[in-house]
């Protein structure tokens, strides 16, 4: 009979606890970014249940698929590129809440093992891939052209989407001269001996931000406290995988995909590249925020700059 009591109120209790955590779903493109990997490491060390979240991880291959999810209002949290603030203006129903990294570390510029491109000026009328027109990847290339003075279309720029695997591949069947995506890609190539990091966006980069987090206006309208306690389970992830190295590449390795060759060197120069970039606070640097502004009129996606100082807010970041 005690048993069975015993047994009822721990039911009872679970049922009032599931009860009481608010679902998030929370969506990345693409997944396998080391920026986004705090999304990880807070769902294994029980950050977000911690502050009575559960979270919904989805990834999508491309940012047109991810902002389709969040105009059907089946996304809550977004966590992807600064382009999603122009995609505000045109009436994607969310705001910037936190920035996620700042500097362009994540970006590298990538060329076949074999080939004679050896310094960024060799790229001035080469062919480069892109993920898309209008994502982050073809405003590199296009500061880059104008970092060197070089002019608008300098380089012939090729869409061939945000995958790994493809950009790997187009660089080995010398489809392209040099591609711009994950940097991380490099440190395989290079191991593998099938391509080159010539440079990463951060070498000519000054003003920028790598990768944003967004909310739906829905949320924020019906529960604004849920985003306060999911910021503040991600910025305790953050926090822990700075002084948790070992912890934090572990976790890392099964979202990014690295080291599936046993190549635990991989995970660990992605994470002493990339950690120092991740916002500990997700505070918007005023700077960062004009240029990005300007980007949306340089990748044509508005026909002028918005007022920048409506798309975001940092009204939910921990004080």
């Amino acid at each position: 009979m005690i048993a069975r009591l015993l047994l009822l109120l721990a039911l009872t209790l679970a049922a009032t606890q599931s009860e009481a955590a608010d679902s998030l779903r929370v969506g990345r493109s693409p997944g396998f970014l080391f920026a986004y990997t705090p999304l990880d490491v807070g769902m294994a060390k029980g950050f977000f249940a911690a502050r009575d979240l559960a979270i919904e991880r989805i990834d999508f291959e491309g940012a047109a698929k991810a902002n389709a999810a969040m105009v059907a209002g089946s996304m809550d949290i977004y966590l992807g590129s600064p382009m999603g603030m122009a995609m505000e203006v045109k009436g994607m129903p969310s705001r910037a809440i936190a920035v996620i990294a700042g500097p362009m570390l994540e970006f590298g510029i990538l060329t076949p093992y074999d080939s004679p491109i050896h310094s960024l000026d060799d790229l001035k009328g080469k062919t480069v891939g892109i993920a898309t027109v209008g994502s982050i990847t073809q405003w590199v290339a296009l500061e880059l052209e104008r970092v060197k003075g070089w002019g608008p279309d300098s380089m012939k720029l090729t869409s061939i989407g945000s995958s790994s695997a493809g950009a790997a591949a187009a660089l080995k069947a010398h489809l392209i001269d040099a591609t711009i995506g994950n940097a991380s890609l490099g440190i395989v190539l290079e191991r593998e001996k099938e391509g080159h990091l010539l440079a990463t966006a951060a070498d000519f980069v000054a003003h920028f931000q790598a990768h944003t987090m967004l909310a739906s206006l829905a949320l924020i309208r019906d529960n604004p406290d849920a985003i306060r306690r999911f910021l503040l389970g991600w910025f305790q992830a953050v926090a822990y995988m700075h002084d948790n190295r070992a912890d934090a590449i572990a976790i890392a390795r099964t979202a990014t995909g690295l080291n599936e060759a046993d190549e635990e060197a991989d995970e660990e120069a992605e994470y002493d590249r990339l950690m120092p970039g991740l916002s500990l606070d997700g505070r918007f640097d005023p700077q960062d925020v004009a240029r990005i502004g300007q980007s949306f009129v340089e990748l044509h996606l508005l026909d002028k700059e918005p007022d920048m100082r409506s798309l975001y807010t940092d009204d939910y970041l921990p004080r």
